[in-house]
């Protein structure tokens, strides 16, 4: 599903099946953070594993990533999981860094980003958004 704003500033691409995956495409700013904590609020609390694809973001506030904090909390409460997959050398993942929350958020490379690789830091494979049996 894509859910194109008028504007053109983000775009939202869901794919649900065994785990959602959202794909967000443009800027992630303060207004935008309101409306994807309601979708994905939703998502959570349905015990869907989230995979956000934030790697086409090519701008984040402190909105978006209160959003994500908040969100990542929630999943956690839910018995859930929320996965933000960011570019190798994004803007969101450099924004990450710079808010030091690279130990709170479960953060990942992108699916098919050719620089990382697929299984992160904690055993997470996420090309799947999923925990592998090493940690």
């Amino acid at each position: 599903m894509t859910n194109p704003r008028a504007d053109g500033r983000l775009r939202l691409e869901i794919d649900v099946g065994e785990r959602t995956v959202v794909r967000l495409v443009g800027e992630l700013d303060t207004t935008d953070a309101h409306s994807i904590r309601k979708l994905l609020t939703a998502y959570i609390r349905a015990g869907t594993t989230i995979a956000a694809d934030l790697s086409a973001v090519t701008y984040v506030g402190s909105g978006g990533l209160a959003v994500l904090v908040d969100l990542h909390g929630l999943a956690r409460r839910q018995g859930s999981r929320l996965v933000v997959l960011t570019g190798a050398d994004g803007p969101v993942r450099r924004a990450l860094e710079v808010a030091g929350l690279g130990e709170t958020l479960d953060i990942g490379p992108a699916p098919g980003d050719g620089r990382c690789p697929a299984r992160g830091p904690g055993g997470v494979d996420h090309d799947r958004g999923e925990r592998s049996g090493r940690s």
